[in-house]
Formats: structure tokens, C-alpha cells, sequence
């Protein structure tokens, strides 16, 4: 994984609680992979077409700011949701920056007054006086409303914590994580609201109004506050109409897409870099451009991250990335959506390259161990899966992404591997792998020494080479695997 996960379980109080209105979330579930079988990691996001609108952007935002060593959030489930930290996080590290320290008290159905008066010993105001570079706050999610708010106090407690913020770390920058209006049909609709145009718009005037007018006249210390316009970005996308839907199942929090937008836009406000082009996290590749692009209409930022505007990739030189649950040495994609990167060739040069997993099904550990590349055991023994426990004729309408990012203009090898003992009674395991017009299949059954080459391809103009797995229609298979991808740079 690109960032680590120690930080995961610490302030999940929330996640088994409450949402930000009070509604129940979901459990995370963990544990590892069983050692054979296919783990299915449950539903994925709709791959949705083309949506949103081009409602253009100024040729560049303003200068960045320093990028940020640490991060700290303060919110509730609409915080907790991804976690929209983590996501900041990854994305960061996929667009080339040091890997930030990140940390967050999100609590779910909570307000920023509430956190004011938290006794807990890991309450915001508490961590917030450890000193952080960037401290985001994230309110409930009417609070900043006319309807039914009180918006005047969702900003004497935004200034609350600014002040905070800023007297403990004369640096530090505060971020207005602006929320989303509820999907169209929800109960809030017509009797609080009018529509989802009525609550973004009095969501967008208090955020701003907070941020332009209230903190840097109410302010105690310097003010230092901007607004990370997600529900803004939300109102853009929708424009388009669905899919992707952005709105978790019960139309007010976010599903994966949702978090992904409000993850891009918290990443380019607070680093001031362009969205375009970093890994997908937990969404289709196209879906993850298509969305990027709206986070970048709505910020006006189009300078491209470190990683993606000056690529580097010696010729002649080779990256490996382990792609299955168990890492082996080499750089790693573990689950179903992931990311890792910078990666370093074999011969211990840096790149800009890093890799991304999304839209697989699940995991498995039931490959051979033994191969022919002098490969560590783990490497060829586990991978990833797509397809359907229906058969094979579902498994045809499923597909996963593994995406290259950070290349040079060139010509690479690629080269990709996947074991299965066993051929699933029968039905095989054939796997179709798919760049650009060309396609291999590979069979993994039982396999030590075969791959599917591609001799020479090339990354697209943002730097970008993608690989569709998929069951080849050619079998009669119900998964498609991969365990391993080898890139080599040839001019």
C-alpha cells in the first residue's frame, strides 16, 4: 500500500455509530486472506460512462503552498467515510509529494461544537495544540444552512479551531471541507429544501462566508482559512446526471465515487497541484479521470503534481510490482483497489512510475509457490480476481484495471503473470488481458513459467498505460487473475 494503515483503527469510535445525521454505518471488515479460494471483497462501484460538464478552467491556479509534513481532520462519517484522510493521503503519495504524517477525530453525527466539549483525552482540540502544517474541519452536514443550521454557530466554532490551529503553529493553514446536498428524491425534499441546487447553494454561502468574511474578522490569530469546494464539485458532476453515483445507498453519504471527488478536491486545495492523472482509488479507471476532471473544473488548479509533470524512467531499466494479498519485497498492490509507487528499477534507480489496482473481486493465495524466474514464492502463489461465483457468462460483464502512471513518452515490455492451482472443475481459468488494441490470453492454471507479453506499448498523453483483466471469452472460465507485472522501458 502506498500510506500506511497503522492509523486506521485509531478514531473508528465513529464508524460503527453513527452517521453525520445519525444514521447507522457500516462495520470495516478485516482478517487475512485464506491460504486457497477466492475471498470475494463484495460489491464494487458501477463503472458509469461519461457524465459531468466542461465548464472550463483558467490556465493555472495560483502559486502552491509548502507542501504539508502532517494533516490532522476533524469531522464526523462523512470524515470517516473512505477514510477521507487516508484517500488524501494516498493520493499524495501517488502524486509524487513525501508521504504526510495524517490523523483524524471524526465521530459520526457529530458537530464541530461537540468536539469543542469532547472530554476524550484524543479530543480534536486536543490533538489540534499538538501543532499541525494543514488542519481540516469538516461540519455537519446542515449546520451551515439557513434551513435549518444555526450557520452562525458553525462558524464561531470554525473560528474556534482556527484560532487554535494557528496559535499553536503560526503556520498552519486551515481547510473548509465543504459537504454535498442530498440526492434528489430524499425526504429533505421540498419540506426543508427545495431541491439539491437549494441546499448546495446556502451550503456554498455559509462555507465561503466563513472563510472570506467571518474568520478573518473574527479571528483571534492571522487568518489562514480556504474552502475545499467537494460539494461544489458534487453539484458540477451531477450536472451531467449518473452514473457514476456519487451518493452512498442511502442518498446522503457518499459511496466510493463520492469519496474519491471529495478526496481530489482536498487533495488540490491542499497541496495546489492539478488532480489529473493520480491513481484510481476504489473507482474504475475511466470513472477516476472523468472525476478528476470535475475537481479540477471546480478548483481552477491545473498545474500537474510533481510525478506527472516531469516523468522519469530510465531506458533500459525494469520495475516489478507484486499484485495479490501477501507482499513479498517487491512494491505491492494488495487489494482490490490500491497504490503504490514511486517505484525504483531493479537496478536501484528512481522513477516517477507507480501502479494501481481497481474494480477486482477479490483475493486469493491457492498459486504455486515454485517458478521459473527465480520470483519469491510469494509473488507467484497469490493475486487478484475478477469475474462472477455465477459462472462464466456473468464473469463476462466484469473487468479490473491495473493503471501505470508516471511513464515517459516510449516504448515498454510489459509483462504479466498469474498462478491458480487446479482449473476449477473443469471450467479452466483462462484470463484476457487487454492494452490499448491488443490483446493475450494467459492460462493459470497450474502455472510455474508462462506469461502474456506485450512486446511494445505506450502510455497515453498523461504518462499512462492501462491493463483490462477480464475471463477471456475464448473459455469457459468464472475468474481471471493477476499476480504479477514486469515493465521494462526499451526507447
Amino acid at each position: 500500500m502506498v500510506a500506511a494503515r497503522t492509523l486506521f483503527a485509531l478514531t473508528l469510535i465513529g464508524a460503527m455509530g453513527c452517521g453525520d445525521d445519525g444514521a447507522p454505518m457500516m462495520s470495516l471488515d478485516g482478517g487475512a486472506p485464506p491460504d486457497a479460494g477466492e475471498l470475494d471483497l463484495g460489491p464494487r462501484v458501477d463503472d458509469g460512462g461519461p457524465g459531468g460538464d466542461d465548464m472550463g478552467v483558467p490556465d493555472m491556479g495560483p502559486p502552491p503552498p509548502e507542501p504539508p509534513a502532517d494533516i490532522f481532520f476533524v469531522g464526523n462519517s462523512f470524515t470517516l467515510g473512505g477514510p477521507i484522510p487516508l484517500l488524501v493521503q494516498d493520493l499524495a503519495v501517488s502524486a509524487g509529494f513525501p508521504e504526510p504524517n495524517v490523523d483524524y477525530r471524526a465521530v459520526g453525527g457529530r458537530t464541530l461544537e461537540w468536539h469543542r466539549a469532547d472530554p476524550d483525552p484524543e479530543s480534536a482540540p486536543d490533538r489540534i495544540a499538538e501543532g499541525w502544517d494543514v488542519v481540516v474541519l469538516q461540519e455537519y452536514s446542515t449546520r451551515p444552512t439557513d434551513a435549518v443550521g444555526p450557520a452562525e454557530r458553525f462558524k464561531e466554532d470554525a473560528t474556534y479551531f482556527h484560532d487554535l490551529a494557528i496559535h499553536t503553529r503560526p503556520s498552519a493553514r486551515v481547510i473548509l471541507y465543504e459537504t454535498w446536498a442530498r440526492r434528489e428524491g430524499h425526504s429533505l425534499y421540498p419540506v426543508t429544501f427545495d431541491d439539491p441546487g437549494d441546499m448546495q447553494a446556502q451550503l456554498r454561502f455559509h462555507y465561503f462566508d466563513a472563510a472570506d468574511n467571518y474568520i478573518p474578522m473574527m479571528a483571534m490569530e492571522t487568518p489562514n482559512v480556504t474552502v475545499a469546494p467537494c460539494g461544489d464539485a458534487w453539484e458540477r458532476q451531477l450536472a451531467g446526471g449518473e452514473p457514476p453515483i456519487l451518493h452512498a445507498g442511502d442518498d446522503y453519504h457518499a459511496g466510493a465515487a463520492g469519496q474519491y471527488l471529495n478526496a481530489l478536491v482536498l487533495y488540490s486545495t491542499i497541496y495546489g497541484y492539478s488532480a489529473l492523472g493520480l491513481a484510481p482509488i476504489g473507482v474504475d479507471a475511466d470513472v477516476a479521470r472523468e472525476l478528476q476532471e470535475t475537481a479540477d473544473a471546480t478548483t481552477g488548479i491545473t498545474r500537474p503534481p510533481p510525478a506527472l509533470g516531469d516523468p522519469v524512467f530510465p531506458v533500459g531499466q525494469t520495475v516489478r510490482i507484486d499484485v495479490g494479498p501477501t507482499a513479498a519485497g517487491w512494491p505491492a498492490l494488495t487489494s482490490a483497489s490500491d497504490s503504490v509507487g514511486p517505484l525504483t528499477t531493479d537496478d536501484g534507480e528512481s522513477t516517477t512510475a507507480g501502479g494501481s489496482s481497481a474494480t477486482f473481486d477479490g483475493v486469493q493465495t491457492g498459486g504455486l509457490g515454485e517458478n521459473d524466474f527465480g520470483w519469491p514464492a510469494d509473488v507467484s502463489a497469490d493475486s487478484l480476481w475478477v469475474g462472477s461465483f455465477d459462472g462464466h457468462d456473468a464473469a463476462l460483464g466484469r473487468g479490473a484495471t491495473l493503471r501505470f502512471r508516471g511513464l515517459p513518452a516510449g516504448t515498454y515490455e510489459l509483462v504479466l503473470y498469474a498462478s491458480r492451482t487446479g482449473d476449477d472443475a473443469g471450467n479452466g481459468r483462462l484470463t484476457r488481458f487487454t492494452v490499448g488494441s491488443e490483446t493475450r490470453d494467459l492460462d493459470p492454471v497450474d502455472n510455474t513459467g508462462r506469461t502474456a507479453t506485450f512486446d511494445a506499448v505506450s502510455p497515453d498523453a498523461l504518462g499512462e498505460l492501462s491493463v483490462a483483466i477480464a475471463v477471456s471469452p475464448d473459455g469457459g472460465a468464472r475468474f481471471g487473475y493477476l499476480g504479477a507485472a514486469v515493465l521494462t522501458r526499451l526507447d
